[in-house]
């Protein structure tokens, strides 16, 4: 890898660009297993972790031989991956042909199609454990001293990103709504008022007229002003709709 203090510079600060609340997990999480692979030469990265809240977990490759059988289905039942999303602790420099009763699966499958070793790192902080990386590769030597800490600094920034994220995106969502139902309220005073003035009753007895409304015709008293403001109704359709004693009990309040 050329300039590799530059690659790992670029790297931190795309991995921590998450504030936006567009960001798309799965090609968020594709990034970070392509940066894996490429920090570790003749590897191949699989990452499962979670997106959004709701979400099902994002499973993503860099090799399609982990993405079928036999690996696909052994990758989520056993292996370093599993364990390390698990405890919250890094598995590194596992050779798989001493791995066979460790993992009775993923050891012969891994080492039928060329894998020497493999290593997971986890997506944990603190009380948060969003998933794991495990990273196989066609080599027996140990991941450098130096690769550890990048890969672990990875590992740190991708789930502080993702936290990051989702944390604005819940703020997103909530002055959404909070906007939302603001709105809603200006659109029903003001329709209100327009009642209050139309027939000459007091804005109480407009409020009671339009909750009459919406609940006889299964509206919402927001989607009923709002066609009242926007002149798509009228105060007058209002109180022919409903039963004289409604409009009389108005305005005797």
């Amino acid at each position: 890898m050329q300039n590799r203090e530059k690659w790992v510079a670029d790297t931190l600060v795309e991995l921590a660009d998450t504030l936006v609340p567009a960001l798309d997990p799965a090609s968020y999480w594709l990034c970070v297993a392509d940066r894996y692979a490429q920090l570790v030469a003749s590897s191949s990265v699989r990452l499962a972790a979670v997106g959004d809240r709701a979400a099902r977990p994002v499973v993503v490759h860099t090799d399609e031989r982990l993405g079928t059988a036999p690996l696909v289905d052994i990758l989520d039942e056993e292996g370093p991956g599993v364990e390390s999303r698990a405890g919250g602790e890094q598995i590194v420099n596992v050779l798989l042909e001493e791995a066979t009763t460790r993992w009775r699966q993923l050891a012969p499958a891994a080492l039928s199609l060329g894998f020497r070793s493999i290593h997971a790192f986890p997506f944990a902080r603190r009380e948060d454990v969003l998933g794991a990386v495990t990273i196989l590769t066609t080599d027996t030597a140990p991941l450098p001293v130096a690769d550890l800490r990048i890969a672990n600094a990875l590992a740190d920034v991708a789930t502080i990103g993702m936290l990051n994220h989702r944390a604005i995106s819940g703020l997103t969502a909530t002055s959404q709504q909070l906007q939302g139902a603001l709105s809603s309220r200006v659109i029903i005073e003001q329709a209100k008022g327009l009642v209050s003035a139309r027939l000459e009753i007091g804005p109480d007895e407009a409020f009671l007229l339009l909750r009459r409304y919406a609940r006889s015709h299964n509206q919402r008293i927001g989607e009923l002003s709002e066609r009242l403001v926007s002149r798509r109704m009228t105060a007058a359709d209002l109180a022919s709709s409903l039963p004289k004693r409604a409009m009389r009990a108005g305005r005797r309040k």
